[in-house]
């Protein structure tokens, strides 16, 4: 009888405990919800506002465009063509696609003034002065872009941020006014000086890649010191998705390099975790600053 009676103890003891971790884990589950719906909640609604994106037909920046018409925005896209890369999209069917020259400073003063955020989405990987590697850019562009005689990664990067940012200065902004939403797709090599070794892998990377990284960082210090904006800066490794066959071959070397915890290595970041990142971290007032994949991967969920 003594054996039953702390059998039937011990049942009881076990019993009452998974009912306290199930209870607790529940209660934790439905705390965190309520946590993540509150934060969501508090992310101001962006419906009615006005988004402008430069190259908003590249790779990425269609993605910014898709991402920011369902959440919302009524978009703006200023590219050479004007046209929408992909017809076939209800999204970007949405999108007012304008063709003009981001090097000129009145063509895009006018898309800024009559817009409530900017992202700057024109890249190019292999720039007019890279030689042979030059010849590449149609294929690793995604969007069948080829260097003209002005596509330097100078006037391409820096130059058209920088027109962009002196017309968000030039602007009448109002006393307290919140500042104004610019994105901006920057690279993780950019950050280099910041890690473990990154420094010395620049000092032997061929003269195109510091070409490229220097017009990235200018950019980025610029933004970061305009108080009339408030920076979002992603900084993907390689971008990817299934349908970008030339990319797809050095995907998993990277990835496992940055599993290893090779410092100078990020992560491949997929081009819509991409554009969903960007759309959140412009939507959401509490965020500015550098988002690397992580980041990126964080705010992608919030959409």
């Amino acid at each position: 009888l003594l054996l039953m009676a702390r059998r039937i103890l011990l049942l009881q003891l076990v019993c009452a405990v998974a009912c306290g971790l199930r209870v607790g884990s529940v209660t934790g589950l439905h705390a965190a919800r309520s946590a993540r719906a509150v934060s969501m909640q508090l992310v101001p609604s962006v419906s009615g506002q006005r988004m402008l994106v430069l190259g908003g037909g590249g790779f990425a920046g269609r993605e910014v465009c898709k991402n920011a018409v369902a959440q919302g925005y009524k978009v703006t896209s200023l590219t050479r063509r004007g046209e929408n890369p992909e017809p076939d999209c209800e999204l970007l069917r949405q999108v007012q696609w304008r063709s003009g020259d981001a090097l000129d400073p009145k063509t895009v003063k006018k898309l800024v003034d009559d817009a409530d955020a900017v992202c700057h989405a024109i890249g190019i990987l292999f720039d007019v002065d890279t030689g042979f590697l030059k010849n590449l850019s149609p294929i690793v562009s995604g969007s069948n872009s080829q260097p003209g005689p002005e596509s330097t990664y100078d006037n391409m990067t820096r130059k058209t941020a920088f027109i962009a940012i002196q017309a968000i200065k030039n602007r009448i902004r109002l006393p307290f006014g919140a500042p104004m939403p610019f994105g901006f797709i920057s690279c993780a090599e950019a950050g280099w000086p910041d890690v473990n070794f990154g420094e010395q892998v620049e000092s032997v990377a061929p003269e195109w890649l510091k070409k490229y990284l220097t017009a990235k960082r200018q950019v980025e210090a610029e933004l970061n010191a305009c108080e009339q904006i408030k920076p979002v800066i992603v900084r993907p490794s390689f971008i990817w998705t299934w349908s970008k066959l030339d990319i797809l071959p050095v995907i998993p070397i990277f990835t496992i390099a940055a599993a290893a915890g090779v410092p100078f290595v990020d992560k491949p970041v997929r081009v819509e975790t991409l554009g969903k990142a960007m759309v959140a971290g412009m939507r959401d007032p509490g965020f500015r600053g550098v988002a690397r994949v992580d980041k990126m991967e964080e705010l992608a969920g919030e959409l």
